[in-house]
């Protein structure tokens, strides 16, 4: 009877310290579990050799934290408290402290450069887009908070962002003449590239009838606008002007029985009028002022008469 009392107390004794109820298991090491502790506030080096030392494989990577001081643990996953097997994997959010940042002018610059510095620094950011008709979409308008001024690692920036010009609707220019149709029209952003004629109208010669795309579509700015007038004149080819001084030209187009739409050469139709007029292999020589160096339509082009002609001229 002592024999078998003590049998089974030495039983319950290697059963209890047994992680499972194979003592084998309690010989060979084997179903020993770690039971996590709370580390958040805690030093990364110490959490570190902690879990380490328990046979538990450490994985990290950072965060920005008010209140955490840098260095130490922000967060933890498996939670405090939860029974882990030796090997398994413990991942660790290591703060990396209140950062803050200076905004710059970010006004001008794309949507991708204004706010890398503020995803950079765990700043969310808040993007509204606004048409524009001058600046072009993805550009920074407005900002908040401005320039100077210091943000947190949990602020809110507010970008103002170019979604560029708004679709807009087509003028109704009928029963107006083709100057006065075609300066509504671009006036509206739309570009007049063709007029036609029809005598399938009680309108009086010249005076328009319709445009493609119709009265009231909604279109892109500088959508191509087809004008029809009251007339089935014959085409005529446009006089070539290139190189001639804007007033003379506009007159010689106006006398061929077209208007004309004299504009400012920009900085790209300069280089290219430049470039075009020059001998291969020779210096190339910028266009005299006041000159027409570009047509549009080109010399020769078959137009009907009253047709719009663009003359750009050097500035």
């Amino acid at each position: 009877m002592a024999v078998a009392l003590g049998a089974a107390g030495l039983l319950a004794l290697v059963l209890g310290f047994a992680p499972t109820l194979n003592p084998i298991d309690l010989v060979l090491g084997r179903g020993r579990s770690v039971v996590l502790g709370d580390f958040v506030g805690s030093s990364l080096p110490g959490v570190r050799a902690e879990l380490e030392s328990s046979g538990l494989v450490v994985e990290t990577r950072n965060g920005f934290s008010l209140t955490v001081p840098r260095g130490s643990v922000l967060a933890q996953d498996p939670l405090p408290g939860s029974r882990v097997a030796p090997g398994a994997t413990v991942s660790l959010v290591v703060s990396r402290g209140a950062v803050r940042v200076v905004l710059d002018d970010l006004v001008g610059q794309s949507l991708t450069q204004a706010r890398a510095p503020l995803d950079e620094a765990g700043v969310t950011v808040e993007v509204v887009e606004r048409p524009d008709e001058v600046v072009p979409a993805g550009v920074v308008l407005e900002q908040e908070p401005g320039p100077g001024l210091e943000v947190q690692g949990d602020s809110v920036a507010r970008l103002v962002v170019s979604g560029g010009p708004a679709p807009r609707p087509v003028p109704d220019v009928s029963g107006r003449s083709l100057p006065v149709a075609a300066y509504a029209l671009g006036a509206f952003g739309f570009d007049v590239v063709e007029v036609r004629g029809t005598s399938a109208t009680d309108l009086p010669p010249g005076a328009v009838v319709g445009t493609d795309p119709p009265a009231g579509t909604t279109s892109e700015r500088g959508t191509p606008v087809v004008v029809v007038v009251s007339g089935d004149a014959p085409p005529a080819p446009v006089p070539g002007v290139v190189g001639e001084p804007a007033g003379p030209a506009a007159e010689a187009v106006r006398a061929a029985g077209f208007e004309a739409n004299v504009v400012t050469a920009n900085e790209l139709e300069l280089a290219l009028a430049a470039q075009a007029a020059s001998e291969p292999g020779t210096p190339v020589r910028p266009p005299s002022p006041g000159t027409v160096v570009l047509q549009s339509p080109a010399a020769g082009t078959e137009r009907r008469p009253t047709s719009v002609v663009t003359l750009v001229v050097a500035p």
